[in-house]
């Protein structure tokens, strides 16, 4: 037996749903098979410590999707009929340094450039520049996201034409530090800076790491943090309820074995279980292409050099070893009131040398407890935790090819999560048993098998190094989302614009498509 569909969707991540949810709306049949028993991947909230505590899995804010069309227009109608709500507070990041200073960032540009100033007035006039000079080409690179990207080769003609795209070109080239180092001089400031262009999982003294700082704390000043009301899965069920409605189907606990073939062109997936899911005109991937390529498609006949490119896909310098705490009440830092109410909290180096030799120390496999951030979004959503109670996430950075292989997490897990939770105590001042209610953590190992997409527990599939951004992602030629197979397409983090929660591919992927079937994509969105 087989069920029959216009589209299938193989992983029901948000971009696969996103991209379901545009083509169920335009009139296709759709269907999403999705490994877990429950959709959502990296976007994914579930009770891991004790019932009534929502805690998130992955993703933690959706800051970059804040700018989506999908969100900004309700192209779907998740926010005015399947009530997806989103937080936007003042407060986004508090940073206590080791000798106990801090420096906040607010979404308010000016507050925030007040703050930098307690160690620099020529860096918190540095920081306003910075931030205006970008906002010029903010909306142009924004509007990059969420359309399909020119080839590497005709972008690069395109930005050679112009001074900033001249300057665009460079700054990817560089290493986040040696941009941050062009602009800023004091080393707290600095070092706070790399911080967040760490946060796409990349070792910002790496060349090829320089977009990643340039964008992001102007894209945070200008559309804000994005806090989903409900947890981070909050997304991914009203996409599905929106699916539903327009007579979509989804199927979970539905791994798919490879793509079902005819000939030399995919027509649908075959799940683990034997049983096949035909898709009459066309299948969407969004799992890692290091899956799908070359083991879910028998029998194509893929062109020369793709399969070495997708082999030798640089991932990134560390990944994520997440904990989960439901507690009696907030922690309390012992560096003051500073850092109350920041929905974000970290702690970081005073010195640059230090700030590096951990990072190095990561990816040489080396564990370390220097970078960790603490997560409370119920400061502003009280729907995390049961009245009274609260609940804190713990996001750090770990190696996923750890001395002695990736197994060994299996066997030392335990010990470096309670070492982190040690520091938090050392750092607090009520952080005693009493007051915890319960504890979990996922391993980047434990990462890996709940999301078999993020192999080797990278969550963003591999780097947004330059040569891995645009057009050339996942390979160069197949970076407009329509893979070398005939009838299969891809979306997801292995395309452009990459990981993170931006809905841009699904919705990318769903023009593409509507395109080829000479369906108004702009006039479905603007019904």
């Amino acid at each position: 037996m087989s069920e029959t569909f216009d589209i299938v969707v193989a992983g029901g991540g948000h971009n696969g749903l996103v991209a379901a949810c545009y083509l169920q709306k335009a009139g296709l049949k759709v269907c999403v098979v999705e490994k877990n028993d429950k959709v959502g991947g990296g976007v994914m909230t579930r009770e891991l410590t004790v019932p009534g505590f929502k805690h998130d899995v992955c993703s933690v804010a959706h800051t970059l999707l804040q700018a989506n069309p999908l969100l900004r227009n309700d192209e779907l109608e998740l926010k005015s009929k399947f009530g997806l709500k989103y937080i936007n507070p003042d407060k986004m990041t508090a940073i206590f340094y080791d000798d106990g200073t801090t420096l906040e960032f607010y979404t308010d540009l000016e507050r925030t450039c007040q703050a930098i100033a307690k160690f620099s007035a020529k860096d918190a006039e540095a920081y306003r520049r910075f931030n205006h000079q970008v906002f010029q080409n903010l909306d142009m690179m924004v509007m990059g996201m969420f359309h399909s990207p020119p080839s590497a080769s005709t972008q690069a003609v395109m930005m050679e034409q112009s001074a900033v795209g001249q300057d665009l070109m460079r700054t990817q080239a560089m290493s986040a530090w040696d941009v941050i180092c062009e602009w800023f001089e004091n080393d707290k400031v600095k070092i706070a800076l790399a911080r967040y262009a760490s946060e796409a999982m990349m070792n910002p003294f790496n060349n090829g790491t320089g977009f990643g700082f340039y964008i992001i704390l102007p894209f945070m000043h200008r559309y804000g943090v994005g806090i989903p009301v409900g947890g981070s899965g909050a997304f991914a069920d009203a996409l599905r309820t929106c699916l539903e409605s327009h007579g979509g189907v989804v199927r979970t606990s539905a791994p798919v074995k490879q793509m079902r073939m005819q000939g030399s062109k995919v027509t649908g997936v075959v799940l683990e279980s034997g049983e096949e899911i035909v898709a009459t005109r066309a299948v969407i991937s969004t799992m890692h292409v290091k899956q799908v390529f070359p083991d879910m498609v028998p029998g194509a006949s893929l062109p020369e050099g793709f399969e070495p490119r997708i082999r030798g896909l640089k991932h990134n310098s560390f990944q994520p070893f997440n904990l989960h705490l439901a507690l009696h009440e907030a922690p309390q830092y012992k560096v003051g009131p500073a850092v109350d109410d920041f929905f974000w909290v970290e702690r970081s180096h005073s010195n640059w040398e230090d700030f590096a030799r951990a990072f190095s120390d990561l990816e040489f496999g080396i564990p370390r407890r220097d970078f960790i951030a603490y997560v409370m979004q119920d400061v502003y959503d009280k729907t995390r935790a049961p009245d009274g109670k609260r609940v804190l996430n713990m996001y750090a950075f770990a190696p996923y090819n750890v001395k002695g292989g990736p197994q060994k997490w299996d066997e030392i897990g335990k010990e470096v999560a309670h070492g982190f939770l040690d520091d938090l105590r050392k750092l607090t001042t009520n952080m005693s048993d009493d007051n915890i209610i319960g504890f979990s953590w996922m391993t980047p190992l434990d990462i890996e098998r709940h999301n078999n997409a993020m192999i080797g527990a990278d969550i963003l599939h591999f780097g947004s190094y330059n040569w891995q951004i645009g057009g050339n992602r996942p390979a160069p030629g197949y970076g407009q989302y329509k893979s070398p197979v005939d009838g299969l397409y891809m979306a997801g983090a292995s395309t452009h614009p990459g990981g993170g929660v931006t809905a841009s591919s699904g919705r990318n992927v769903a023009r593409v498509l509507m395109e080829e079937f000479n369906m108004d994509f702009d006039k479905l969105v603007d019904a």
